[in-house]
C-alpha cells in the first residue's frame, strides 16, 4: 500500500510539472515541455564550454590568425556566423564567441549560451558562405527551439516515468522488476526519446533554411549542403534507430520548406513567421 501511495504520489507530480511547463517554439508554434530554466541551461554550457575550451588550448587546436589562409577561415566563421545571428533575432541575447578548431570532422555546434564552435573539417564541405550558413542557421535553430531544454526534460520525464512503472511492477510482482525495468527503459529510449531527437533535428532545419534565407543567403544551398554531408557521413543507421533523421527525409524536409524560405530570401524585410 505505501508503495502504491509514492507511486500516486509521482504520478500527481509528473502530471502537474507538464500543466505549469508548457511552452510553444518561435516560429515553428510546436508545444514543448520546458522544466528547466533558460539560467540552468545557459548555466550547463558555460561549465561545458569552459572545460571544452581548456581541452583545445591545452592541445593546441584553436585557429589564430597566423597566416593568411587562418585569418580567411576565421573572416569566413565569423562573417557568416554574424550573419546568422541577427536573421534570428539573437544579437542581444547572448555574449556571442565563435571559434575555429582544427578538426577532421565536418561539424560545428552552437551551445545556448551563445558559444559557437567549427571545425576545420567542415569548411571544405561547406564549399561557400551560403554551405556554411545552412549548417550555422540549423545550429543555432537549436538555439532558439530551446531544445537543450527539452532534451534535458524529455530525459529526466521518461527517467521518472520509468521509475513509477517499475515500481507499481514492483507491487505486484516483483520477480519480473529487472525485466520489466530493461523493457522500459529500451521503450523510452526508442518510443520517446530518440523521436523527440529526430523531430528536434527536423525543427532545427526548419528554422535554419529561414535563418540562412533571412541572412541573405540562398536556401537551396541547404538541400546540397546536406548532400555533401550524407557522403561524408559513413555508413548509417535505420531511421528508427537514429537520432537524426535519414538523409532522404531530410531531403524531402528541405525541399518542402524552401518555398517558404524563398520569400525570406528575396525579401529580407519580411519578419519571421510566429507560428
Amino acid at each position: 500500500m505505501r508503495r502504491r501511495g509514492a507511486c500516486g504520489r509521482a504520478v500527481a507530480v509528473i502530471v502537474a510539472l507538464l500543466t505549469v511547463a508548457c511552452a510553444t517554439v518561435p516560429i515553428t508554434g510546436r508545444s514543448q515541455v520546458l522544466l528547466f530554466s533558460d539560467a540552468q541551461v545557459v548555466r550547463l554550457a558555460n561549465q561545458h564550454h569552459a572545460k571544452f575550451m581548456a581541452d583545445a588550448r591545452q592541445k593546441g587546436v584553436i585557429v589564430t590568425p597566423a597566416d593568411a589562409e587562418s585569418a580567411r577561415a576565421l573572416d569566413l566563421v565569423h562573417r557568416v556566423g554574424g550573419r546568422i545571428i541577427d536573421a534570428a533575432g539573437l544579437a542581444d541575447r547572448h555574449r556571442w564567441e565563435i571559434t575555429l578548431v582544427r578538426d577532421r570532422s565536418a561539424n560545428a555546434s552552437v551551445l545556448p549560451n551563445g558559444k559557437i564552435v567549427v571545425h576545420t573539417g567542415l569548411l571544405p564541405v561547406a564549399k561557400s558562405d551560403a554551405g556554411l550558413a545552412a549548417v550555422l542557421g540549423h545550429e543555432v535553430g537549436h538555439v532558439v527551439a530551446r531544445h537543450s531544454a527539452e532534451r534535458l526534460s524529455q530525459t529526466m520525464l521518461a527517467q521518472v516515468g520509468v521509475q513509477v512503472a517499475n515500481a507499481a511492477v514492483a507491487v505486484y510482482d516483483p520477480r519480473y522488476q529487472a525485466v520489466t525495468a530493461a523493457a522500459l527503459g529500451l521503450g523510452a529510449q526508442f518510443g520517446v526519446l530518440l523521436p523527440y531527437s529526430r523531430e528536434h533535428e527536423s525543427e532545427a532545419d526548419h528554422l535554419g533554411i529561414l535563418f540562412m534565407a533571412k541572412a541573405g543567403y540562398d536556401p537551396a544551398e541547404a538541400i546540397a549542403l546536406w548532400e555533401r554531408m550524407e557522403t561524408v557521413g559513413g555508413a548509417r543507421q535505420p531511421e528508427w534507430v537514429s537520432s537524426h533523421p535519414s538523409p532522404a527525409t531530410r531531403r524531402a524536409q528541405l525541399r518542402a520548406w524552401l518555398p517558404q524560405a524563398q520569400r525570406y530570401y528575396q525579401d529580407r524585410s519580411l519578419p519571421l513567421p510566429t507560428r
